[in-house]
Parts: structure tokens; C-alpha cells; sequence
């Protein structure tokens, strides 16, 4: 009896350890483990990527000075396109280059603001410039040699790029008939 006695405790720990401790949990109702639960299975219901991942052939291509002028505007200058373009300079471009375009925003030294060097949008130079250029000084201006800009690719995303980069167009335009530029 007394070996019987000094057994069990070892017995019963030996059957503890030799248990799926998933298949004791799971008799209390309301503890699971993390092996068993509600979760979506591999190619069982495709979800959509979430905005700003890494697509799968890789990263988007960033323009620099020497690449700016390759990347051509996909997108059409639609009422559409100019009229987004414009809600997205207001947003972030009209403090600095102004609402015309001739770099006298609020904060320009042209206007008595702090900041000095704010280009004219509507000169002949960025005029004669391609739209590749303008869409990469958007995306990331120090990689285009205007180093005094902060890097906006981050704020202005996808096609409005390409919309900011049309509404700038009718600034040159409108600038051009009224036979001021700057």
C-alpha cells in the first residue's frame, strides 16, 4: 500500500504531462487556447490590400532629377482632374506658391512671410518643364534638386499627384493670358 501511495503522485503527474492540455482547456467553456480559434484561412476569402502596402511587384518607382522627365501623366486634364488638383494645392502648395502660382503664399518672403526661395509655379522655366518633372518635385522635391521643399509624397498620394500636377497647368495657362509671368 505504502508503494501504492508513494506511485500515484508520480502516476498522476505522468498522465498531466502526457495529456493535450488543448483537450483539458477546452472543457471550461469559456477559456480557449491560441491553437484553436476563429481565424481566416489562406486564400479561403481574398481581402483587399490595405491602402499603402507594398504591392507585390515591388515598390513604386521614385523620380529623380536624371528620371523625372520619363514618367509621362496617365491622367487626362479633365474638369474632374483640375478640380481635384486644385482642392489638393489649396491643401498643401497654396501657403507657399500662393493662389496663382507665383510663389507669394502667406509664409513667402515675398508676401513677408520667413521662408525665402519659393519658385514661381507660372514662370517660363517650370512651364517648359515636363510634367514628370512637376509630378517628381511633388513626390519628393530634394531628390529634384529643389532642396528648400519638403518632401510632400508622403501627404499626396495616387492620382492626385497627377491632378496637382494639372491644375498647375492651368495656373501657367491662365498666367500665360493674362500676360504676366513671372
Amino acid at each position: 500500500m505504502r508503494r501504492l501511495r508513494a506511485a500515484l503522485p508520480v502516476l498522476a503527474a505522468v498522465a498531466a504531462i502526457a495529456c493535450n492540455p488543448d483537450d483539458v482547456v477546452h472543457r471550461v467553456g469559456w477559456f480557449s487556447t491560441m491553437r484553436v480559434q476563429r481565424s481566416i484561412k489562406p486564400y479561403a476569402r481574398p481581402i483587399p490590400p490595405v491602402p499603402g502596402t507594398v504591392p507585390v511587384t515591388g515598390m513604386e518607382s521614385v523620380p529623380t532629377l536624371q528620371t523625372g522627365d520619363r514618367f509621362l501623366n496617365p491622367r487626362t486634364r479633365t474638369s474632374e482632374s483640375i478640380n481635384r488638383g486644385r482642392f489638393v494645392y489649396e491643401t498643401y502648395c497654396i501657403v507657399c506658391h500662393g493662389a496663382t502660382g507665383r510663389g507669394d503664399g502667406p509664409i513667402s518672403s515675398t508676401a513677408g512671410g520667413l521662408y525665402f526661395g519659393v519658385r514661381s509655379l507660372v514662370n517660363d522655366t517650370i512651364a517648359a518643364r515636363t510634367d514628370g518633372y512637376i509630378y517628381g518635385t511633388v513626390v519628393n522635391a530634394p531628390l529634384m534638386g529643389r532642396g528648400l521643399m519638403p518632401i510632400y509624397g508622403d501627404k499626396v498620394r495616387g492620382t492626385d499627384r497627377w491632378d496637382v500636377v494639372n491644375y498647375v497647368r492651368t495656373l501657367q495657362a491662365a498666367a500665360k493670358a493674362a500676360g504676366g509671368r513671372r
